[in-house]
């Protein structure tokens, strides 16, 4: 063999086992441990598409999610890299000849660092979105406080892990804690209760102002108020509970209780509703214009307001003694189907000014972002902002769903996606002040009975737009308020 073909041989051979770990040994005088490299990255392959394969492709991905998963893909990363990177030197330097010209020699030498920087620079990037991911996890999930009330309701194993769960409840939480504010209000305060077998989910917003909320005989509060949250002044209202569990009456709670204000929002929602909640997600605001902004915007069919005096939604705006502060309103997000970016979908989600019932048009574009983002959730997108997207979750999120159950939630969001939407006002346009709570109990008991519609709306399905009128009011009256008749409706009608 010529010196010519020698080394075309040498470079295509040192190729080659860039296109998998050692196989261009498999020409070579070392062609028994050829097919070591190749075997062993074989086996490890194998090993990982049964992982992400088995059970369906989103469930097992989020298997490599858990604590396990993240290690071994750590491991993965990191010797799958060192020993790719060794079957291609190994290669280099079976197939070169000391014999060759000092040129030469350096030309392959060059090439086969080349074919190496092919290959460590993916296997390096794979280990630093492995790192973040972890750093990010550890920060995310924390543990659910089981010291008050049931606990949450725990998947088992096997393809079906919710055979014996029916039934889920998530609170969602938009909090407002900020540089500009002292301690943390819940801005935004959803449950959504999931049927784990059709996949049919009710939202139900709890009003930032409703009145007299009941605190159950098991938390320390209902001592201080035992007759439900209420004050003279009047700011004894569902936003302000976190507070009077974090700050107000912190001395009340366990000292080994991490976070009362969470705890006892969540024991409140549980008397409000009638559920016993499972698990708990908060976001802050400046953490939901950021998530949308890395999730690359959110399509939203953003209806006219007939109550409003604005054409559109307004951005910004205060409200101070019943009235909008001049100036404060500071831009409009017109009516129309749109694209909507964090700033924009934030306002969507937040304003209130511009109509009477300013509380619940605002919970019903909550629920319809909701079913956006369900709808619009893209995994391939995910991982193209995925360094975005783990950045702003360490900052701005918590959940206290455990980590190693995340396979069962990433099942359970598929099911979700086929199933139908529903959302519960449970909101009274005249006052919040004195609601009837077994009232409210009855209405969320009643959507939650509702059967499965296979020809109905899911996530992906819009509305029309003559559904989204204003929320129905229900009749005045100096007694306790109660959820209007049409307070069940299909989120996608709305939306």
């Amino acid at each position: 063999m010529s010196q010519a073909q020698q080394v075309r041989r040498a470079l295509a051979l040192t190729a080659v086992s860039v296109i998998w770990p050692g196989l261009g040994l498999l020409w070579t005088k070392r062609r028994n441990l050829g097919f070591i490299f190749v075997g062993v990255a074989a086996l490890a392959a194998i090993i990982l598409g049964i992982i992400v394969l088995s059970g369906g492709v989103v469930e097992g991905a989020a298997r490599l999610l858990t604590h396990k998963g993240l290690v071994l893909l750590l491991v993965l990363s990191v010797g799958g890299g060192l020993w790719w990177l060794a079957g291609i030197v190994l290669t280099a330097s079976t197939t070169g000849n000391f014999r060759w010209p000092e040129q030469t020699r350096w030309l392959h030498r060059v090439f086969a660092a080349a074919m190496c920087l092919i290959v460590a620079a993916p296997a390096a990037e794979a280990t630093r979105y492995v790192w973040v991911t972890k750093d990010t996890f550890n920060t995310i999930f924390t543990q659910r406080y089981d010291g008050r009330g049931a606990a949450a309701a725990t998947p088992g194993g096997g393809s079906n892990p919710w055979a014996k769960v029916p039934r889920v409840n998530i609170m969602l939480v938009g909090s407002d804690a900020g540089a500009d504010r002292t301690g943390i209000r819940t801005d935004s305060l959803i449950v959504a209760s999931i049927n784990t077998k059709t996949g049919d989910t009710t939202l139900i917003s709890i009003p930032r102002n409703l009145g007299h909320v009941p605190f159950p005989a098991s938390n320390p509060l209902s001592k201080v108020y035992p007759n439900g949250f209420t004050c003279a002044d009047g700011q004894c209202i569902m936003d302000a509970v976190w507070q009077q569990a974090a700050t107000t009456h912190r001395n009340l709670f366990p000292t080994d209780e991490q976070n009362p204000g969470l705890d006892t929002t969540r024991d409140v929602v549980s008397a409000i509703t009638g559920l016993k909640i499972d698990y708990s997600t908060v976001i802050d605001l400046d953490g939901f214009q950021q998530l949308v902004d890395a999730m690359g915007g959110v399509y939203v069919n953003v209806q006219p307001d007939p109550n409003s005096s604005y054409n559109g939604i307004p951005i910004g705006g205060r409200i101070v003694n019943g009235q909008i502060v001049p100036g404060s309103v500071t831009g409009l997000i017109k009516p129309g189907y749109q694209k909507l970016n964090g700033y924009q979908a934030l306002w969507y989600s937040r304003s209130r000014v511009g109509a009477a019932n300013g509380d619940d048009r605002r919970m019903l574009r909550q629920r319809c972002m909701i079913n956006s983002l369900i709808a619009q959730a893209n995994p391939v997108q995910m991982v193209t902002k995925f360094t975005d997207l783990m950045s702003v979750a360490k900052k701005n999120i918590t959940l206290d769903i455990p980590q190693d159950d995340l396979p069962a939630f990433a099942s359970l969001a598929e099911t979700m996606k086929n199933g139908n939407l529903r959302s519960v006002d449970i909101s009274n346009p005249v006052s919040n002040n004195n609601p009837d709570y077994a009232a409210i109990r009855a209405t969320v008991a009643k959507a939650l009975a509702q059967p499965h519609d296979a020809k109905g709306p899911t996530p992906g399905k819009t509305g029309s737009s003559a559904a989204a009128a204003a929320p129905s009011s229900a009749p005045s009256g100096s007694g306790s308020s109660a959820p209007s008749e049409n307070s069940i409706t299909n989120t996608s009608d709305s939306c």
